[in-house]
């Protein structure tokens, strides 16, 4: 920080040299000394943003960054979310090793979060929970992550492993997520995915979501 100017950095994930950067305050002259900070550490790769909207790019594309990734938006209205297929219960932090696992097989290694990524997941807003399903046997088949505003809610990451997939589990965790968000207030759902997902943005529009907006994009500034 430097006076009224803030901004955050941590690790991307776990598994690629790259920093991820948010702006919380600031211009771009600023963005740019912090990218530049970042891209001094030894064996840094990159430095990333968070998924931005059109309208907040400017002072990232005016300190260098240019788009890595494109993501589409999409948006569900809460009325009454079916009834999940399989139990879904409350996770703690004592799940978290478990949801890493699971991040870890169900993501390519760009879009892994890892440990501090789950954790700035659920810190994301104010209200939060993460939301498992399980095996007959016990272990994790997949989590969501789901966080509440004032009139809307987030569905900030869905993971089903690999093993459990094609079972309805998504399905499942994507209801009771809206379940909770209807709860708590919201009166929509918003998720992203990446923009070449085709899978997974026509399984969210089989679940009621509609594409939102002009979509988010990560812009990157490299080493």
């Amino acid at each position: 920080h430097r006076g009224w100017h803030r901004a955050v950095a941590r690790p991307w994930n776990d598994d690629l040299p790259l920093a991820h950067l948010r702006l919380d305050r600031g211009t771009a002259a600023f963005l740019g000394e912090c990218a530049a900070a970042l891209l001094t550490t030894p064996g840094g790769d990159g430095v990333l943003s968070p998924p931005l909207l059109p309208g907040a790019r400017g002072p990232w594309e005016a300190a260098g960054f240019t788009v890595r990734a494109r993501l589409l938006l999409l948006r569900l209205e809460l009325g009454v979310p079916a009834e999940p297929a399989h139990p879904v219960t409350r996770g703690d932090p004592a799940d978290l090793d478990e949801t890493v696992a699971v991040d870890r097989e169900a993501f390519a290694p760009f879009w892994r979060l890892g440990r501090v990524g789950l954790h700035d997941a659920l810190a994301a807003t104010r209200r939060s929970a993460l939301l498992l399903t399980r095996r007959p046997g016990g272990d994790l088949a997949g989590f969501a992550v789901v966080g509440a505003g004032m009139s809307l809610s987030y569905l900030q990451r869905l993971a089903v492993a690999p093993a459990a997939q094609s079972a309805g589990i998504g399905r499942s965790l994507v209801r009771a997520a809206g379940r909770w968000a209807r709860a708590e207030g919201a009166g929509a759902l918003l998720v992203n995915t990446p923009e070449e997902n085709h899978t997974a943005a026509a399984f969210y529009e089989s679940e009621g979501f509609r594409v939102a907006g002009r979509g988010l994009a990560v812009l990157g500034r490299p080493a």
